[in-house]
């Protein structure tokens, strides 16, 4: 596999292992506790969702022109 794409793809992982801690342990720890850094922590959820989308696309480009390799 070619760097670039070892990079997306270890990203792309990174990014999804934080929105499943965010919404499973994060936001969920902060609003029981009723902590004031729950719309900082729902605002890091919303951005890293984002970039999810992004690189996916970036990934699915890469593998629609054969560059996936």
């Amino acid at each position: 596999m070619k760097n670039v794409n070892y990079n997306l793809a270890k990203l792309l992982l990174s990014k999804m292992d934080n929105v499943w801690r965010l919404e499973n342990y994060y936001v969920r720890d902060a609003e029981a506790e009723n902590c004031h850094s729950l719309a900082a922590l729902r605002e890091i959820l919303q951005d890293e969702k984002r970039h999810i989308e992004l690189l996916r696309q970036e990934v699915a480009k890469r593998c629609g022109s054969s560059k996936f390799d």
